[in-house]
Formats: structure tokens, C-alpha cells, sequence
């Protein structure tokens, strides 16, 4: 949870300074417009302070206090409210004379909250959070009275109470409310109720079952299908998943939606129990639009549907697959064919590169990195230049898999490719392969390129380098202009005295010149306790 801005603050601050006389005297500190800015600010974290405010005696304050909670509170999510309930309770009530008064309220004073029309449920649902039992048992019987919905959540969220008279009276209520006409109400607060499931106070296990069946049931049905189009995420998925049980719902249609839906989560759930819902043209239909998704499991799921049919398809879709994008379907595929058919996988993928198609080339070039040989090199080489960063970032994968000890010089410069992610392919295949790279030509990387990534990378590998070797380097580059390459360079250099003494290896006179040198042109650029801790790091030798 977000801390107060520090607007904010200096809002609460002026609602809570002490007045002085002739401030109490003119009345000039207007409560109600400072209330209501901290209202607008949409920070939740705000509730706790401006709380005590509604129970004023002056009607305006507590009017606009009020108003103020329940906007702040119609805006917040179920992680938000989870995160109000245990921040109240944590709240002390020694923190200031306002909190203590709400600290110390009656259950009585809950009947006041009422007289706030619609804020009325956002404001009795804050006595809930009450560290108080009495006061939370109390807030909830007020609760029960209202049957808007909005007052839903503030039940369930005490289904889970420590106090078992709160949490019978939270049942007595929720249970009250298991009718269609609340079928709405319950589907916005799904991820409340499937927080239950795990909730280990009481057992929920009947309770939870019985609003999952009323949802399922025909009376609610248009209303669970309404929601798997809703913009909250976590119900789309509760939903989605209720709606493939249910009763009488038409499933192509619910599938059709789920495999269009744009969280992952959602279509990959649906491809795993696609198989056990359709057969025959129904499921082929499907089958088609999964093995085109853009993510991976789905297109797995996909092929692992049609190895389960068997026959000619299932390997025609497994020789298609080799030539998948994702290294996952590849090796997926790869192992059904081993024990399916008698295929020469790294021929498969030289043929497929002298075939020269331009939408299998990645695929052709990383499976033959997978599967192929030394002598393999010679056919991924001429990728290394290709025009797209893809293809590039592809053959020095492939390279360093296949003969990466033999191309340092090639993945050197590879690290200044003007694309990120062939910089950093490079990288990790200079990493990887454990290269003895001169640091004068990485230092000269560094030094020389006009791409931050380069640089990132270059410095990245000068932290590899000998324990002398590299700090030379890494003092030297804190006098890097890029502010980004001088901040991590000093960054580098506090973990390399952090981690001084894990190796013993002596540096020579001219290490220790070197280093001394580099020390003294950092000049402010380094603070005085850093210097001494680098100078003393070589003064017993």
C-alpha cells in the first residue's frame, strides 16, 4: 500500500495542528474543505486519519468527513480493503487525541452513522475494522440492515473473524443474502469469497459452495455470463471458471469468449479443459484457434490435444511445431517425435534453413543451436548480420549452444549491436562460456559506445573480470557522463569492498599503482570513506 503524499500529509497535519485562540475564537479553519481535498485524493491510507472526524459534533465536519471515507472508500479494491482492515487494528490509539476518541467509541454511537444516507454503508463498515470485538459485531448487525449489496463485502470480509460472535453474525447475515437478486453483489466480491477457501479460523467450505451453486443456478445465469465481459480481472476468471461448470450453459460460447479474452490466465485454463468439454468439429474448431495463439500454453495445450487423438494430424502438427517460436513448443514437440516417429532432428533443421522460409528462420536457427553440432556453426554465421535484431539475437544464441568457445570475438561485437536484446545475448554468451576477454577492449566497449544498454552490458562484464582487474575499471567508469553508468559503476564498486574478502589474491605493484590512480582522478565523484576503504584494501601489500 502506497504511503500518504505528501500533500496529503500537509492536509491532515492542518486538520490536526491545535488551534489557538483566536483561530477557535473566529472559527477560521475551514474543517470542510480540508476534508474534502483529502477526499479527492484517492489515497486510502487517508481513512485512518480523517476517521475520527466523523464523529464531530459539528454537523458539517462530520458531514463532509463522512463524505470524504465513503468516496475514498467506493475507489478502493479488495487488496486495498484487506489492507484497511489490518492497518486500523494496527493503529495505536496513544497516536493523537482524535484517533483516541475512535478508539474508544461505544457501540451505541454506531446509530449516528446512519443519519449519512448512501455514505451510511461506507461509514459502518469502518466500526467493522474495529479493534474492539463488541464494536465489530456491533457494526455488522447495523450492516444487515441495509440489503443494497454495498454492503456485502464489509460482511464477508468478517466471515473470517477471531471473534466467533462476529464471525456467526457475519454468517447469519451473508447466508441471509444467498437469493438471486444478489447475485450481482456476490460475483464483485468473488475474490473475497474465494479468500475463504483458504481461511483457516473456520470452515467456510459450505458457505463458499453454496454462493458458487446459487451463481451457477439458472436464476443467476445471465448475470454470470454478464460477468465474464467485466473489467476486473480476478472475477473474469472466478467467473469463468463457475460458468464451465454450471448447468445448462451454452459452453461454445463460453469457450469462445475465454480463448479471446486477453488474460493468459484465462484462455490457458480454458485450453486445459477444453479436451474433456468437446469432441469432433466443435473441438477441431477450437483446436485451430488455439494453435494460433501468441501465448505459448495455449498453443501447447493445442498440440498435446492433438498427440492425444493420435493418427496422421497429431504428426504433421508435431514436424509443425519443431518450427515453433518458443523454445518450449520446440523441445515439446521434440519429444513426442523421438518416441512417436524416426526423425533426424538436426538435419530437419538444416534443411528447413536452406529452404530459407523467412517466418521459420528464428525457429530453424534456434533448433539447430539445440540440436545440431560443432560443425553447425558455419550455417548459423550468416545470420549474424542479418537486418532483424530477432534473427541476430537467434544465431548468437544458437552460437554459443553450438561452439561458443570459438566465437568470442564475433559475441564482442555482438555486445555493441544497437538492438537490447542482441547486446544482452551477448552478454550472457560471453558470461556463459567462462571467456578470457582482454579488459581493455571491454573498457574500450564502454568507453566508446553511445547506447546505454552497451554500456550497462560492458560494465556488467567488467565486474566479471579479476578482483584487481575489475576494480581498476569500475573506479574509472564512475566518471562515466551517462549519470546512470556513473551511479551503477559506484553501486558496483561499494559490493566489491563488501565482498573484498571472499578471495585472497594478491594484486601486483602495477594493480595497486593503477588502482591508486583511478582512485585519485575519481576525485568528489568517490566520498572520502570509499577512498580510504579502497586505499586501505591494498596497503598490507
Amino acid at each position: 500500500m502506497k504511503s500518504i503524499s505528501p500533500e496529503t500529509r500537509r492536509l491532515i497535519q492542518q486538520l490536526h495542528e491545535p488551534r489557538g485562540f483566536v483561530e477557535a475564537l473566529r472559527g477560521s479553519r475551514d474543517y470542510v474543505s480540508l476534508l474534502r481535498r483529502v477526499g479527492d485524493s484517492k489515497e486510502l491510507a487517508a481513512i485512518i486519519e480523517i476517521l475520527p472526524f466523523v464523529l464531530s459534533k459539528k454537523r458539517g465536519v462530520a458531514e463532509a468527513a463522512a463524505a470524504a471515507v465513503d468516496k475514498l472508500v467506493l475507489d478502493a479494491t479488495t487488496k486495498e480493503l484487506l489492507w484497511l482492515d489490518d492497518a486500523m487494528r494496527r493503529r495505536s490509539p496513544y497516536s493523537g487525541e482524535s484517533f483516541y476518541e475512535w478508539h474508544r467509541m461505544s457501540p451505541n454511537q454506531l446509530l449516528s452513522f446512519e443519519r449519512f444516507g448512501a455514505a451510511s454503508v461506507s461509514l459502518l463498515g469502518m466500526p467493522s475494522f474495529h479493534h474492539n470485538g463488541y464494536i465489530r459485531e456491533a457494526a455488522i448487525y447495523r450492516l444487515d440492515r441495509i440489503t443494497s449489496g454495498s454492503e456485502l463485502r464489509f460482511l464477508i470480509l468478517r466471515l473470517n473473524d477471531w471473534v466467533s460472535n462476529v464471525r456467526d453474525a457475519a454468517y447469519d447475515a451473508v447466508r441471509s443474502r444467498l437469493k438471486p437478486e444478489y447475485g450481482s453483489a456476490l460475483i464483485g466480491n468473488l475474490a473475497l469469497v474465494s479468500r475463504l477457501e483458504g481461511a483457516g479460523r473456520a470452515d467456510h467450505t459450505g458457505l463458499v459452495q453454496a454462493i458458487y451453486k446459487l451463481l451457477q443456478s439458472e436464476e443467476c445465469r445471465q448475470v454470470l455470463l454478464q460477468s465474464l465481459k467485466s473489467d476486473d480481472r480476478f472475477v473474469r476468471r472466478a467467473s469463468f471458471r463457475l460458468a464451465f461448470n454450471a448447468i445448462g450453459v451454452d459452453l461454445p460460447s463460453v469457450m469462445r469468449l475465454a480463448l479471446a479474452d486477453r488474460d493468459t490466465v484465462i484462455r490457458t485454463t480454458a485450453a486445459q479443459r477444453l479436451d474433456s468439454l468437446f469432441s469432433g468439429e466443435t473441438l477441431d474448431q477450437f483446436l485451430t484457434v488455439m494453435r494460433r495463439d501468441r501465448y505459448m500454453p495455449v498453443r501447447r495445450e493445442a498440440l498435446r490435444a492433438y498427440v492425444k487423438r493420435g493418427g496422421d494430424q497429431a504428426q504433421d502438427e508435431l514436424v509443425s511445431a519443431l518450427l515453433d517460436g518458443h523454445f518450449s513448443m520446440r523441445e515439446e514437440a521434440r519429444y513426442y517425435l523421438r518416441t512417436l516417429a524416426s526423425i533426424d532432428l538436426a538435419e530437419f533443421y538444416r534443411r528447413s534453413l536452406s529452404e530459407g522460409r523467412e517466418d521459420d528462420l528464428y525457429a530453424a536457427i534456434s533448433g539447430l543451436g539445440e540440436t545440431g553440432t560443432e560443425t553447425d556453426d558455419r550455417l548459423i554465421l550468416p545470420y549474424v548480420v542479418n537486418d532483424a535484431g530477432r534473427i541476430r539475437k537467434g544465431a548468437i544464441k544458437a552460437l554459443a549452444k553450438l561452439n561458443g568457445k570459438a566465437q568470442g570475438d564475433l559475441f564482442l561485437r555482438a555486445l555493441k549491436d544497437g538492438v537490447p536484446s542482441v547486446s544482452r545475448q551477448a552478454l550472457k554468451a560471453l558470461c556463459n562460456k567462462g571467456f578470457s576477454v582482454p579488459a581493455e577492449r571491454i573498457w574500450e566497449i564502454l568507453r566508446s559506445a553511445t547506447n546505454p544498454h552497451v554500456k550497462r552490458n560492458a560494465l556488467s562484464l567488467l565486474q566479471r573480470l579479476n578482483k584487481w582487474e575489475s576494480i581498476y575499471y569500475l573506479i574509472n567508469a564512475i566518471r562515466d557522463p551517462d549519470e546512470g553508468i556513473s551511479e551503477l559503476s559506484t553501486s558496483a564498486v561499494e559490493r566489491w569492498l563488501v565482498r573484498f574478502n571472499r578471495s585472497f589474491t594478491r594484486p601486483t605493484h602495477p594493480q595497486i599503482g593503477r588502482l591508486v590512480k583511478a582512485v585519485d582522478d575519481a576525485g568528489d565523484r568517490l566520498n572520502e570513506k570509499t577512498k580510504q576503504q579502497l586505499l586501505f584494501s591494498v596497503k598490507s601489500f
